[in-house]
């Protein structure tokens, strides 16, 4: 079962460039810790963690931790990132256009995985496939890049969560860095108000 989370502003940004607003910080703590603490991992793009540097973490006092996932066809994650220095469990899916050099680097840190899928671009349906092998039944994807787009152009997205922030952006980037192949049908599952905060509650129709 794949969830995937987000959070845009009324005009579907992401960022403002112009004054260097991260939208996705202003996501609702206790939900999104909740949510990350039902999870078995959570999977991002490499891209998040090398423009904002997230731990992903999960405030609560019982169950394990769920594991990260990092997304990262050519081993690009900085060494220092935040989400390698803990003691949680660590999977970067590398493709194998990834430097040899770099990948023997990242088998240094504790408690990390490396899975190789792909020639150039990781493998989806293989990642996916592999990872529920391990025991890995509830994944959550996070944020923006193009790892959603591909999720939901291979029909992996079961559920959705989208935080609406009050503000409207205009230029800056957007939830979905690629289209969309086709169109998602989806039901309306619940809306959340915390404020001046909407989270949409969808489930996709199959």
């Amino acid at each position: 079962h794949i969830i995937f989370n987000s959070a845009m502003s009324l005009d579907g940004k992401i960022e403002d460039q112009k004054e260097g607003i991260e939208l996705l910080n202003r996501l609702d703590k206790h939900r999104i810790h909740e949510l990350r603490g039902s999870m078995d991992a959570i999977m991002v793009d490499v891209d998040m963690i090398i423009e904002n540097d997230p731990v992903l973490d999960v405030r609560k006092t019982e169950g394990p931790e769920p594991d990260r996932i990092i997304v990262d066809p050519k081993a690009e994650i900085p060494l220092n990132a935040r989400v390698l220095q803990g003691e949680w469990n660590k999977i970067i899916a590398i493709s194998s256009a990834a430097p040899r050099k770099r990948t023997e680097k990242l088998k240094k840190i504790k408690r990390l995985e490396i899975i190789r899928s792909g020639e150039f671009t990781v493998n989806l349906p293989e990642l996916l496939g592999r990872l529920y092998e391990k025991g890995i039944r509830k994944l959550m994807v996070e944020g923006s890049g193009s790892l959603p787009s591909r999720m939901f152009n291979e029909d992996f997205i079961d559920e959705i969560y989208i935080e609406i922030l009050p503000i409207v952006v205009g230029k800056g980037k957007e939830l979905f860095e690629k289209d969309i192949d086709s169109i998602v049908k989806l039901d309306l599952e619940g809306i959340l108000q915390y404020g001046d905060q909407v989270i949409l509650h969808y489930i996709v129709k199959r």
